[in-house]
């Protein structure tokens, strides 16, 4: 079983997180065939959009997978994590063609976060956005970056130090949903915005995105060294190491 299912819909790729738990973690499998993808939606000219979902009846993404994140034991294994999750935000950033993302279900930590390199959100009723790090022990430096960048600080704190699933009204009005569609239509939402988006001319999108994400990637970057010793010292602790043990436990 592929951790990504990828298809097409006219000019539009759709990549769907596809692992066996329907809350979609996140593992180097489903890692390395989102930056493939990436990858091959920016060469194809036959691909105008792309669209990043959990599908129908699924979380979009619960971030790490904790089975993983339980083996990360060393200061060596917390700076390839960091080194690893930021090359996949920036490989997602650095698409010049419209990314949408279709979400419904969980979007936690890292789910949240590629979320947000995506040009366009689509949510649903029972989407629930959170950011728990903090209350389970784990520094939140990388996430709390990415939504002051998006979404402004106020609503990076709502997120970050309220440890809890925000509303899908608050997220409508924080923009962290651009829109929002009924659960079962939600990759056909998607796909539809990303048509629409696909249609526009492409040097002007192509140049305008650049242009946004620039800054958005060299913070990124520049984050990263201060994120490893932050991280470091949170991933290693007695609290973060308990969360994973109950987690797995249940």
């Amino acid at each position: 079983m592929s951790a990504l299912n990828i298809y097409k819909k006219d000019a539009v790729l759709v990549a769907q997180f596809n692992r066996e738990k329907s809350v979609n973690p996140l593992n180097r499998e489903l890692e390395r065939g989102i930056v493939e993808t990436c990858r091959r939606v920016e060469d194809e000219p036959a691909v105008k959009a792309m669209v990043l979902t959990g599908g129908v009846d699924r979380s979009f993404c619960v971030g790490e997978d904790l089975n993983d994140a339980r083996e990360v034991k060393t200061r060596a294994d917390v700076e390839e994590l960091i080194d690893r999750i930021i090359e996949l935000y920036v490989t997602i950033l650095s698409v010049t063609k419209p990314i949408v993302a279709g979400i419904d279900g969980y979007a936690i930590g890292a789910g949240l976060e590629m979320a947000l390199c995506c040009d366009w959100r689509v949510g649903t009723p029972t989407t629930k956005a959170l950011g728990w790090e903090l209350k389970h022990g784990l520094a939140c430096p990388i996430g709390a970056y990415m939504l002051e960048k998006s979404l402004g600080r106020a609503a990076m704190s709502d997120i970050i130090f309220g440890c809890e699933a925000v509303s899908v009204a608050w997220g409508t009005e924080h923009k962290l949903f651009n829109e929002i569609t009924a659960p079962k239509g939600i990759v056909e939402r998607a796909v539809s915005r990303a048509a629409v988006l696909g249609d526009y001319p492409e040097v002007t999108f192509r140049r305008t995105k650049q242009s946004r994400n620039r800054s958005f990637i060299a913070g990124l970057r520049d984050l990263a060294p201060g994120a490893k010793e932050i991280l470091v010292e949170g991933f290693l602790g007695k609290s973060a190491q308990a969360h994973f043990a109950r987690v797995l436990r249940r």
